[in-house]
């Protein structure tokens, strides 16, 4: 624990900003809105009204659930805790003025600032093809992608670049969603990736299975090669070999957004912001950061499951640092488990090295998504009720 300093002058209502709608900081919303702060003045700046859970991405890709499903309604959330909203996205921080500026020119003070945003695709300079983040521009985009590819003839060719979690289950979700999207057209599918296996940093039985999985519904799958060069129709690698592709998902390892280098904030080598065991910015203690955009002290991978753990903490903090109080501090798993759908109704446990699959693992990881998404949502809608009443 870590005695903070007060903010704000005594007597004045300390401006916190929340910058995104990410997993944690609909954490903080939540928290706000259970135990109002008579002392705080919350806002919220998110570019959409709903915020999808990464969760449930493949099950949405893959016809298990809605938009409404996937999504966690930010703007009703922040009619719930009591914060201003506005639908923009911050285009610079200032953080010695503690100044936030939006993409329409607004600029908005603050006191503490809470940035949960997520990261971006590392497409090594490619501009061709849709990249999985942000994922609520990627599920548009790839609404648009299926419409278009109905009209086609020949086999449509899909290219998945990225071989970790992410990739591997988009493969499953679109080899079960292509079918009903494009109708009659065949379809070919390939995943790719630099490493000589799937799943690296996962078990070896989980690996095998998701292989063979992968096999039996014809995906191919090129590994150990990287992609040199991107063109309309086909993907150049590095080795020499040309894979034909008439679109390109990119699901690789994640990039900080590049803004982040105009700020001032201290960073780590690949641009993300660095913060201590508090989850608070390394070079400016009134910043906090959570989910993808942090640089963790003992570095985690960019999955979903830190960011859901760092909220409560982030939550508390924020409040703790309004009022001067001692901040806790955020003890991120050694070992954490991840739950990969195959997109048929059945799907993969992996953790401890140990590897499970079956209908029941799928059951468990819907109702866990589902479970996550409804409990914001049940908020979301008494917020709205409120400011309609």
């Amino acid at each position: 624990m870590t005695k903070a300093e007060t903010p704000s002058p005594d007597g004045a209502r300390t401006r916190i900003l929340l910058v995104g709608a990410g997993h944690a900081n609909v954490h903080v919303l939540e928290a706000f809105g259970k135990r109002p702060e008579a002392s705080v003045e919350l806002t919220l700046v998110t570019p959409h009204e709903r915020t999808p859970y990464s969760g449930s991405l493949p099950g949405y890709l893959a016809g298990f659930y809605s938009i409404e499903e996937m999504t966690i309604d930010a703007k009703g959330l922040a009619g719930f805790a009591g914060a201003d909203l506005h639908l923009q996205k911050v285009a610079m921080i200032d953080p010695r003025a503690r100044l936030a500026r939006l993409d329409d020119g607004t600029c908005l003070a603050f006191d503490i600032l809470a940035l949960d945003i997520g990261s971006e695709p590392g497409m090594g300079g490619a501009r061709t093809g849709v990249p999985v983040k942000p994922i609520d521009r990627f599920a548009t985009s790839v609404d648009a992608l299926l419409q278009e590819t109905k009209e086609g003839s020949g086999p449509f060719r899909l290219a998945i670049v990225g071989t970790g979690a992410a990739g591997v289950e988009l493969a499953f979700a679109f080899a079960a969603r292509l079918p009903a999207a494009i109708g009659p057209r065949p379809f070919q599918l390939t995943l790719i990736g630099e490493a000589n296996e799937i799943l690296p940093d996962r078990a070896p039985r989980t690996r095998r299975r998701l292989t063979e999985r992968l096999a039996e519904k014809n995906i191919g799958l090129v590994l150990g090669a990287r992609v040199a060069r991107t063109l309309p129709d086909r993907l150049m690698l590095e080795n020499g070999a040309v894979i034909g592709a008439d679109a390109i998902v990119w699901a690789t390892t994640s990039a900080a957004q590049g803004w982040l280098r105009e700020t001032g904030l201290e960073l780590d080598a690949t641009g993300f912001v660095r913060v201590d065991a508090m989850l608070r910015s390394r070079s400016h203690p009134h910043i906090f950061a959570a989910g993808d955009v942090a640089s963790l002290p003992d570095p985690r991978p960019k999955a979903g499951v830190f960011a859901v753990r760092e909220g409560p903490v982030l939550a508390t903090n924020l409040r703790r640092l309004a009022r001067g109080e001692a901040l806790e501090t955020f003890a991120p798993q050694k070992d954490w488990l991840n739950l990969l759908s195959t997109g048929d109704g059945r799907a993969v446990a992996d953790k401890w090295g140990v590897s499970l699959e079956g209908r029941w693992i799928w059951h468990w990881k819907d109702w866990n998504d589902r479970r996550f998404v409804e409990r914001f949502n049940r908020l979301a809608a008494q917020g709205r009720r409120a400011h309609r009443g």
